[in-house]
């Protein structure tokens, strides 16, 4: 029995002193944060009034009190200052002193920026949920005007310049067809893989080297069709052969291989143009000595060589060939020139006064008399396309096309439109 009384008596001193050893600590560490306060550094106060707090477990001094209120109040934590100022004012008898007077004034303070603060939270609460319900109409507009701008796309690889008929020509997986500014398509891009367009009108071939299917598209009637089969010309004709240039007044002059004869379609009557009564054209060609002589088989001798005379090519202009059925040179009847087809390999329809020619491999154009034009000076003033529809391409490499109206940029496809993303959200939230 005296054993245990021994113990416990040890216990209870053991507690005594080990609490007012922390009570001691505490106090130490409570005039620490109080001249830090003084010195006005809030950090290492706050610092040292946490260590007190912690050996100092319960706040019954309104000295510990007051300070925590100052110093919660300075990192703006006002709860907590208004919860430590009551404990002030609950250990404070004395309520007519400075420092009382002083705690007051603060207390007030201290509710007033609560107030202050809890409006400016449900200011931005509101404000949130009004972000958040701006944010979600945005989504769901950028959302639907994504699903609307889909029918906008133009299935196209590429697209040249429009004309003044407003079409261009486009390219399609390898093929070539017609479209409008509108994205309307006039020639669908499923057959041919070469295409020539020139004053007016468009050819589309199935092969360059030996074509035998071209369809022809006039820009001024807005019409097309398949050119005949060359067989219709000449039986022994497989394919057109060397194309030349399309003009302007509908002649197209073309090449078959090893036929001894040039082809000049019009374009605008859709026919193969009618071969001249040749006899009668010799009888003339011999008595102006533009040949030397011409034989039953209607070939004609020039410089002691004889020639096949093929059909002319306009403007006087007659292909001659050899035995082999190629050719030799051009021939012109109007002064008995001759332009031989080791030079001018090729001439196209007569149009203009003008013949496009093949010279040295190059492309250019030459009058009657010869003398030749580089091609940008023969060409016309084209007349170019006058409306502002705009194909460009997205960046998920699709086309769309724009419009411009009322000084803003719309999509078009046919008879459809469609704001912009910044207009459609902007007309369909205000």
């Amino acid at each position: 029995m005296k054993t245990f009384i021994s113990s416990l008596l040890l216990v209870l001193c053991f507690t005594i002193s080990n609490a007012q050893s922390d009570l001691e600590i505490g106090a130490v560490y409570m005039d620490r944060a109080e001249q830090d306060y003084l010195d006005n550094d809030m950090r290492s106060a706050r610092s040292n009034f946490d260590k007190a707090i912690f050996y100092i477990k319960e706040i019954n001094d309104k000295r510990i009190a007051r300070l925590g209120t100052l110093l919660s109040y300075d990192i703006k934590d006002y709860t907590k200052a208004k919860i430590l100022a009551q404990r002030y004012f609950d250990l404070e008898p004395e309520k007519g002193t400075a420092e009382y007077e002083e705690m007051l004034i603060l207390s007030v303070t201290i509710r007033e920026d609560i107030i202050a603060k809890d409006k400016e939270n449900e200011r931005l609460r509101i404000e949130a949920i009004a972000k958040a319900k701006k944010e979600r109409k945005l989504d769901s507009l950028t959302n639907l005007w994504e699903q609307k701008s889909q029918a906008f796309y133009v299935s196209i690889d590429s697209v040249g310049s429009f004309n003044d008929k407003n079409i261009a020509i486009y390219k399609s997986a390898g093929k070539f067809g017609i479209i409008d500014d509108f994205g309307n398509i006039i020639f669908n891009a499923d057959t041919f893989e070469n295409v020539i367009e020139n004053e007016g009108y468009i050819l589309f071939i199935d092969d360059l080297k030996r074509p035998s299917s071209i369809y022809c598209f006039n820009t001024n009637t807005q019409k097309g069709y398949i050119l005949p089969d060359v067989s219709q010309f000449d039986s022994q004709a497989y394919d057109y052969g060397k194309l030349m240039l399309p003009r302007e007044n509908g002649l197209l002059v073309t090449y078959p291989n090893k036929l001894g004869d040039v082809i000049v379609f019009d374009l605008n009557a859709k026919e193969f143009q009618t071969k001249e009564d040749k006899k009668e054209l010799l009888k003339t060609l011999k008595k102006n000595d533009i040949i030397d002589k011409y034989d039953k088989d209607l070939k004609i001798r020039l410089e002691k060589e004889w020639f096949s005379i093929g059909s002319t090519i306009g403007g006087g202009f007659y292909p001659l060939f050899n035995e082999d059925k190629s050719i030799y040179a051009y021939l012109s009847t109007s002064n008995g020139r001759l332009y031989t087809a080791d030079y001018y390999s090729h001439f196209g329809a007569f149009c203009d006064n003008t013949f496009q020619i093949i010279e040295n491999n190059r492309s250019s154009f030459m009058d009657a008399e010869g003398v030749k034009q580089e091609l940008q000076l023969k060409l016309k003033p084209v007349k170019t396309y006058a409306g502002s529809n705009r194909y460009v391409k997205s960046k998920n490499g699709k086309f769309q096309i724009l419009k411009t109206e009322n000084g803003k940029e719309v999509l078009i496809k046919g008879n459809q439109k469609l704001k912009l993303l910044p207009d459609y959200i902007n007309e369909h939230t205000n």
